[in-house]
């Protein structure tokens, strides 16, 4: 089974990590479950990666994926205070920080390993744009994520 940790996630997408004030049980070596994007497929130990700093859903998004079980969300220009035993990892851009990590996880087959990303439809659909860097369909993905955030909140 593939599991990165927390500290390998944060150098390979170039972030700056942040514990909670009671860190997770292996501090930075605490390995995370799988990269999703959509709040609502959140499960025991992902890691949420969220797009859009400024919209209205932003400041809900992070709460929800705790409260869902999330060890911790990849952000983009905002400063998340993550729960007793979560993480929080600042990238300066959430799609260039993705693309990072798919291409460095990426087998030499083209695909990459099952347990890493959320097998959900906005995770591979947005994957998808990201790999083929399509900046207009990652902003309708996200704008669509964001939608459904607003629409539960």
């Amino acid at each position: 089974m593939f599991n990165l940790c927390i500290s390998e996630l944060s150098e390979i997408i170039e972030g700056s990590v942040s514990l909670g004030a009671m860190p997770p049980l292996a501090g930075l070596f605490e390995p995370v479950g799988r990269v999703v994007v959509d709040v609502r497929a959140v499960k025991n130990r992902d890691v949420l990666w969220t797009f859009g700093a400024t919209s209205p859903s932003a400041c809900y998004q992070a709460e929800d994926a705790f409260s869902r079980g999330a060890l911790g969300i990849v952000v983009a220009g905002r400063r998340i205070e993550p729960w007793a035993g979560k993480f929080c990892v600042n990238v300066a851009d959430s799609v260039a920080a993705l693309h990072r990590l798919m291409r460095c996880l990426r087998f030499d087959d083209g695909n990459w390993p099952a347990s890493a990303f959320g097998q959900d439809e906005a995770t591979r659909e947005l994957m998808q744009a990201v790999w083929r860097r399509d900046i207009e369909a990652v902003q309708l993905l996200v704008e669509r994520l964001d939608q459904r955030t607003t629409s539960v909140a």
